[in-house]
């Protein structure tokens, strides 16, 4: 009886840390470079499908921006925001395109100190390069 009680005890305990987790990264690439630290990411690669995320912190006064360098060879990848595991999409890059600019946040994010910025493909990517600052 103490076996099935300390069973369950683990099932349930493995439950619980499994469902904190906020996004899920799910993905298969090749040459995959990333980083992320405090209000900074990016993200380099060769191919890339699937979906990876990023948490990014600010401290400090806030701007309520989100700065976004992007560039793709081939492909379609869209870039989310992410709250309390709900995601809003920001913009999408297409192949041979390039962005550089400034997103000003929504409202609903002001008190945020922390949010997610998710990459989702559709279908394979290739030669893509995603730069993140969260101010």
């Amino acid at each position: 009886m103490k076996k099935i009680g300390f069973v369950l005890v683990l099932a349930l305990t493995l439950a619980l840390l499994c469902s904190c987790g906020g996004y899920i990264k799910s993905y298969s690439a090749t040459i995959l470079i990333t980083s992320c630290q405090g209000d900074e990411a990016s993200m380099e690669f060769h191919t890339f499908k699937g979906t990876y995320n990023f948490k990014l912190r600010r401290d400090g006064d806030a701007e309520h921006t989100l700065d976004l360098e992007a560039s793709l060879g081939e492909g379609e990848m869209n870039v989310y925001i992410g709250v309390d595991g709900e995601k809003e999409l920001l913009r999408t890059v297409k192949g041979g395109e390039s962005y550089d600019e400034v997103i000003t946040l929504h409202d609903k994010y002001d008190d945020e100190k922390a949010i997610y910025v998710i990459l989702e493909s559709t279908g394979k990517c290739v030669d893509g390069d995603f730069e993140f600052e969260y101010n």
